[in-house]
């Protein structure tokens, strides 16, 4: 049985988040959030967080050594609200949204992934990197607040790395074959009705080594990895048949190589603008020591990802 917070993701987004710091890269966040918000009748919310760090204590400690007057907490709350405010009524106007604004104090990801927790959002989306220096070197040493919130948000967050100027056309969404993969087909399929859905699946065959170094000529592998490709395009079929998403609306595609080459390659080719993939729950101890192809994906993609959990 699919659980009904599942199936609530089958339907479009009913409230997103839009993180910002008022950098170039949230600014390009805040865009697409408008413009997804818009097609699929959304409310939005913007929202900032401000740092409460080491950090910002050694900036606020510098400050006073040179003298410099640094505004205090409720004052950069206060700001910060106001500024919020009057970009929500502008982007209100701009693209028929509503548009409200929300602002809290803390550690970045920990908070938006609160806000997103206490609004019942649908879908977060960010920047992919911060503004500054100093919040440069911090992302390098500690890692960006999008790789922490594909970690803790509670719900599918949206890394936006392109400036949008309209809704996505065209969508990969990469598959295991495995029920988190068809959530994120479904969800694609539903967040994005105009685009077309490139459903994609990679494999290797657990004996590619084994051929190269038997010396096995090229034409005897290449007929073995064309024989497994028909085998895997027909499974590819009746599940994007199982999944829900009409003909009409896909295109299949069936590779040999290692996945998040092939991902790379299938966004150059098909010129999609949005990477719907879902994660497989890694603890947050074995992403941060182990890795995984998920978050070697997010963090590569040239263009924008949508991670569902």
């Amino acid at each position: 049985m699919v659980s009904e917070e599942r199936a609530g993701l089958a339907n479009p987004p009913r409230h997103l988040i839009a993180a910002t710091d008022f950098s170039p890269a949230s600014d390009d966040a805040v865009q697409r959030a408008c413009l997804v918000a818009r097609e699929s009748g959304a409310r939005l919310t913007l929202a900032h967080v401000v740092p409460a760090s080491l950090w910002e204590d050694v900036g606020t400690q510098f400050a006073t050594l040179v003298g410099v007057e640094m505004p205090g907490p409720a004052a950069i709350r206060a700001q910060s609200l106001a500024q919020l405010e009057r970009r929500a009524g502008e982007l209100s106007g701009r693209f028929g949204l509503a548009c409200d604004a929300r602002v809290a104090e803390g550690r970045p990801a920990a908070m938006l992934a609160q806000v997103a927790a206490d609004e019942k959002a649908d879908l977060l989306v960010v920047g992919a990197h911060g503004m500054g220096a100093m919040r440069a070197a911090r992302d390098i040493l500690v890692g960006t607040t999008a790789q922490k919130l594909l970690r803790v948000a509670p719900c599918p967050v949206l890394v936006v790395k392109r400036a949008a100027s309209a809704p996505y056309s065209r969508v990969l969404a990469p598959t295991d074959y495995s029920t988190p993969a068809r959530g994120a087909v479904g969800v694609a399929a539903a967040w994005f009705p105009t685009a077309q859905l490139h459903v994609t699946h990679a494999f290797e065959l657990p004996y590619d080594g084994m051929l190269r170094y038997a010396s096995i000529d090229r034409e005897t592998i290449a007929r073995q990895h064309a024989r497994e490709r028909e085998h895997l395009m027909r499974r590819l079929v009746a599940w994007a048949d199982a999944s829900g998403v009409p003909p009409e609306r896909r295109v299949l595609h069936v590779e040999h190589g290692y996945a998040p080459k092939c991902i790379e390659d299938w966004i150059e080719s098909t010129g999609a603008g949005l990477l719907a993939i879902a994660s497989h729950g890694k603890s947050e101890l074995e992403a941060a020591l182990l890795g995984s192809v998920t978050l070697h994906v997010v963090l590569s993609a040239s263009c924008d990802v949508l991670l569902l959990r």
